[in-house]
């Protein structure tokens, strides 16, 4: 799909954020944040890395995919040796960075010494690092040292172990040799080593072939050694003048065991922790996370309340700025805005091939507009899927017309097959199919079974509260539900789930009718939400007499809260050839009998039940139909019919109110 996720205003204000941080000025090193953004699979995390990868090259980086180093088998061994070989990179402009205590601990942590006589140990661990005139560290001095880890390891050498001959290459070429001693003493002191010289490093690797605690104090050596190694970098009087950026390390899924091991080991090098004192490095972390990982669960559990990381964001998008939690800055990656996804789609028509139809003459100025509009009431600015529906327009023949693209995207054969087992079980998977797989990747193959009935609830409260939804589903799907059943309720997720439910034959809570029902059954005195889910049935008198009952009972603020509600039913599509929104609405209408009110009511409550609404409506957040009305047709429909309820209205207030809602639809959305 499209490489849209990256070059949005979300994305940019992002690097816009980060872009001072990674800005240097002369004297100490500053403290800098470890920024954790959060975001479900979909929401364009790995590509806003990717661009931030991009733009910040010049500087000293580091960018690692952590869930694949883990599915790799690599360890945080591997992780901060990789850090260490991707930042010592040479840029143009940029001093290089070296790890001189930060490589004799890893070297020492993988030498083959004694494990049981210690001053056999310390002897062994000094002939394996001092070469032949036991002052310089080189190749040659290495060479044995490896040999060594390599028969003791039956030949295969952990993997960061052969990231430390490039390093050494690279300090060689420099002609930056540094005495093996004095290195040694540095390395020591600075991890806060007791001992001196190899006594300290067979203390290294003692730890390292350790238990799993000691491993971990093993890690925390290394870390400081590394860390050690950059203040030393930018606080030497040289780098205090010639160093003008941070580095800039990026995390990609840091939520797996390896980078909860990472974060959480960075968090407590640079202080916060009782009887250890606070530090400043040169590293301006960004990480990302589809779950919260522990590392934030623990840091919000020191805090009063956890903090609401959407506040991050001004209230038009445009800025970011996360939220303190403990140690860490946090923030949600929003979905788009309507005014991203309408630059998108002002990309799509002018990408458009010579002779394509476009949208039609009265549209024509304000196309980009009009189709921003159709596509984010289809997914509301999810990133991915976003992305997938423009692709999907842009793929039809060219002689489509544009209400056609609309309608039929949903069922567009995907230009690339989703990686789930759904997926490859189907032999053509549509764009829904796909969009919906990658969304729903990290749900158990059993929950997402029942996924679709769930879809026909309001909300996870009002789908948990229905025992008879879940007739003959396992209690063990049901608890799962409990716990992660909110991913159902994003508009694009239920409205792709609701067309999967429609296609379900035969009886029961699995059916369309079968789940409205159980849920109508389980509302009890709730008639609003029984309406709800009769005009989803398609028991449209239904919901009109719960209605029509109440019109002079209640004031006309909290009727009309009522019809917003109501109206916003999922409507089952039928088969064959779609229908425009006009001849829908006739059908479904046809001759409304009652009164004048019922009538108007009638003609009302349907052409709200099709249309997608104005972001100023009520419920502006909740499911509607996305397909029902592209070029918003009705919308004069309703305004007239609103105008005939304020002119049967007795109440001057009321009559206020029905005037303002019918104002609302006297402009197109667009």
């Amino acid at each position: 799909m499209p490489d849209w996720p990256g070059r949005s205003l979300r994305d940019r204000a992002i690097r816009a954020y980060a872009e001072p941080l990674l800005v240097r000025t002369p004297g100490p090193v500053g403290r800098l944040p470890a920024v954790l953004l959060l975001g479900p699979r979909g929401s364009g995390k790995t590509t806003l890395l990717r661009r931030l990868e991009a733009w910040g090259r010049a500087a000293p980086l580091a960018h690692l995919d952590l869930a694949a180093m883990e599915r790799d088998g690599k360890t945080l061994f591997d992780a901060l040796a990789d850090l260490a070989f991707q930042l010592q990179a040479r840029k143009d402009d940029v001093p290089p960075l070296g790890f001189p205590s930060f490589t004799v601990l890893l070297l020492a942590a993988a030498a083959a010494v004694s494990s049981r006589d210690r001053p056999a140990a310390i002897a062994e661990m000094q002939t394996l690092l001092q070469g032949p005139d036991r002052q310089e560290l080189s190749l040659e001095t290495v060479q044995p040292l490896l040999d060594g880890a390599a028969a003791v390891s039956g030949g295969l050498l952990p993997g960061w172990v052969t990231q430390i001959v490039p390093v050494i290459r690279s300090t060689q070429r420099l002609q930056a040799k540094v005495r093996l001693r004095r290195r040694i003493a540095q390395a020591s002191h600075d991890v806060g080593g007791p001992r001196a010289g190899a006594d300290f490093l067979v203390s290294v690797n003692q730890l390292f072939h350790g238990y799993p605690e000691q491993q971990r104090e093993a890690q925390r050596l290394l870390l400081e050694g590394f860390l050690a190694d950059l203040r030393a970098a930018y606080e030497t009087r040289a780098g205090h003048g010639r160093r003008t950026t941070h580095c800039l390390v990026l995390l990609d899924n840091a939520d797996g065991e390896l980078g909860e091991e990472l974060m959480q080991l960075l968090l407590d090098a640079r202080g916060g922790v009782p009887g250890r004192p606070g530090r400043t490095d040169p590293l301006l972390v960004l990480a990302t996370a589809r779950r919260t990982p522990e590392t934030l669960v623990r840091e919000e559990r020191r805090l009063a309340a956890p903090p609401r990381y959407s506040d991050g964001w001004s209230a038009e998008g445009e800025r970011f700025a996360p939220v303190p939690a403990g140690r860490l800055h946090v923030g949600r990656l929003r979905d788009l805005n309507r005014a991203e996804v309408e630059d998108h789609a002002k990309e799509v028509l002018s990408a458009l091939p010579d002779g394509a139809v476009r949208p039609d003459a009265e549209r024509s100025a304000n196309a980009s507009y009009w189709l921003g509009w159709v596509v984010y009431t289809a997914t509301r600015g999810q990133p991915a899927a976003t992305g997938a529906v423009l692709d999907a327009l842009s793929r039809f023949p060219a002689g489509t017309p544009w209400d056609q693209r609309v309608q039929g995207w949903p069922a567009l054969p995907s230009a690339a097959a989703g990686g789930g087992a759904e997926a490859r079980e189907r032999r053509h998977p549509t764009v829904a199919d796909t969009v919906l797989d990658w969304l729903l990747a990290d749900c158990p193959a059993g929950l997402r079974a029942v996924l679709p009935r769930a879809a026909a609830a309001v909300t996870q409260g009002q789908a948990e509260a229905a025992t008879q939804l879940w007739r003959g589903v396992p209690p063990a799907l049901v608890r799962q539900f409990e716990d992660d059943g909110r991913l159902v309720y994003h508009p694009v997720v239920r409205f792709l789930l609701l067309r999967q439910l429609e296609a379900v034959t035969g009886d029961g809570p699995g059916t369309w009718n079968g789940a409205h029902t159980a849920l109508a059954d389980a509302a009890g005195d709730d008639e609003r939400t029984v309406a709800y889910h009769d005009l989803a049935a398609d028991r449209l008198d239904a919901a009109v007499d719960h209605l029509h009952a109440r019109f002079h009972l209640m004031p006309a603020e909290r009727w009309c809260d009522d019809l917003a509600l109501i109206q916003r039913a999922p409507a089952r599509r039928l088969g064959g050839r779609p229908e425009t929104a006009r001849i829908r609405y006739m059908r479904l209408v046809g001759t409304p009998w009652g009164d004048e009110e019922r009538q108007a009511i009638t003609r009302l409550l349907v052409a709200g039940w099709i249309t997608a609404h104005p972001r100023s409506a009520p419920y502006a957040d909740g499911y509607e139909d996305p397909l029902g009305d592209p070029y918003a047709e009705l919308y004069a429909y309703i305004a007239d019919e609103f105008r005939t309820l304020r002119r049967l209205t007795r109440a001057e207030t009321d009559r206020d109110v029905f005037k303002a809602r019918a104002e609302q639809y006297e402009r197109k959305p667009w």
